[in-house]
């Protein structure tokens, strides 16, 4: 796999970039959604109708390949809806029960992991990364031996981007010689904190190392991988059992729907088994996770819960410690915009590899939660995303 990623750097640098540009400005983002037309009750018939006219004409307005959406108030869903075709050039259309590529969303999971492990004992949210790779400190650069987990999952720990053409070729460098995710994860964490920082720490700037950082700590302190921590301590909690990591579906079929890439022509599709279809698989912590709109709301529902004091993963304060904003809009893996009161009014984020597009918005205040992906990740599926969302907010009138 390695070899493959490395023979694609073009491609896959480009889609390392667009998957956080999203997420970096996802306060702004609104959300986006289409339409083939399956009401998920009977019980708002009203609602359902328009929020199936929005997300169509978001996706016909913005030439998506396949959109789907759902949305969920008072712990029930009102609307469910997809639209299009899993492949352009191809008749399968996407349905309800198709996996989808939630990019930089994949963060609030590992944020949420990371609680887990810290009310269990295992890890501390102000431990240092001297303290908490101490394997890595005696080369660490002294300003990253004071860092703390919680500054990597609020972006404050000075850390390099890896979101840039430029940042790749040495993040595949630094992992070159590691035989699997684990190791590679440590490798980076290795070449990445003798350097110096790159900004000034305590300030916000977006970086998938912080995030990848964060699995290989919480690797090193269990014994397990990323991939089964969120597997045992967060998909099996809560039910979810449609869900991955990397792109969904079996190569040279349709069966789930594919990413795709802008070209002169159009959008063409990626075929799963395609590596340049998507991020190496070290990055993981910080945006790879595929997964239904069914079993995301699952998740998305936990955290709203939390806010409520009702949540199955995590006690009250720590939901707390997750949704606080640390610097600007964002927390731990959440972008939040606060309520006077200290409630959130929406808790957000957004996520792109580059050939999809992924977002999500909870709003504590009216108990509602709408989640949107769609299988391009250009600038027009981003148009998409802000031209629902603002339907959406329009229509339900969240803040109210």
């Amino acid at each position: 796999m390695l070899a493959s990623a490395l023979g694609c750097l073009k491609p896959e640098t480009r889609a390392l970039r667009n998957f956080l540009i999203l997420a970096s400005a996802l306060f702004l983002i609104a959300i986006t959604v289409t339409v083939a037309y399956r009401p998920a009750c009977a019980c708002a018939p009203m609602v359902v109708t328009r929020v199936a006219e929005i997300a169509e004409t978001a996706r016909m307005k913005h030439h998506l390949p396949g959109v789907a959406v759902l949305v969920r108030q008072n712990g029930v869903n009102v609307a469910s809806f997809a639209s299009g075709v899993r492949a352009n050039g191809h008749p399968e259309p996407v349905t309800m029960d198709d996996r989808w590529h939630i990019g930089s969303d994949t963060k609030s999971f590992t944020s949420t992991l990371i609680m887990i492990l810290a009310e269990k004992g295992v890890l501390r949210i102000d431990e240092t990364l001297a303290e908490a790779l101490p394997a890595l400190a005696p080369k660490m650069n002294a300003a990253y031996r004071t860092v703390t987990i919680k500054q990597l999952l609020s972006h404050t720990a000075g850390l390099p981007t890896l979101t840039d053409d430029k940042e790749l070729p040495a993040f595949m460098a630094a992992i070159s010689q590691s035989p699997d995710e684990v190791r590679q994860r440590h490798a980076a964490a290795e070449h990445y904190l003798a350097m110096p920082p790159a900004s000034a720490m305590g300030e916000f700037a977006y970086s998938n190392l912080g995030y990848i950082f964060a699995g290989a700590i919480a690797e090193a302190k269990t014994g397990k991988t990323w991939e089964e921590l969120v597997q045992t301590h967060i998909f099996a909690p809560l039910g979810i059992t449609h869900a991955g990591f990397g792109l969904p579906g079996t190569p040279n079929t349709f069966d789930q729907p594919h990413g795709h890439k802008e070209t002169p022509t159009g959008l063409v599709a990626l075929d799963p088994s395609d590596p340049a279809g998507d991020n190496p698989r070290a990055i993981a912590p910080a945006g790879l996770i595929n997964i239904t709109l069914g079993d995301w709301m699952l998740f998305a529902q936990d955290q709203l819960d939390g806010v409520h004091g009702r949540g199955k993963l995590l006690k009250r304060e720590s939901y707390r410690l997750l949704h606080t904003p640390v610097a600007g809009p964002y927390a731990l893996g959440w972008g939040v915009k606060p309520g006077p009161d200290g409630v959130p009014l929406v808790i957000t984020h957004s996520g792109s590899n580059g050939y999809w597009i992924a977002d999500v918005r909870i709003y504590p205040k009216k108990n509602l939660i709408v989640l949107f992906a769609a299988n391009a990740g250009n600038e027009e599926a981003n148009n998409a995303v802000q031209t629902f969302g603002t339907a959406i907010k329009d229509h339900f009138k969240p803040f109210d």
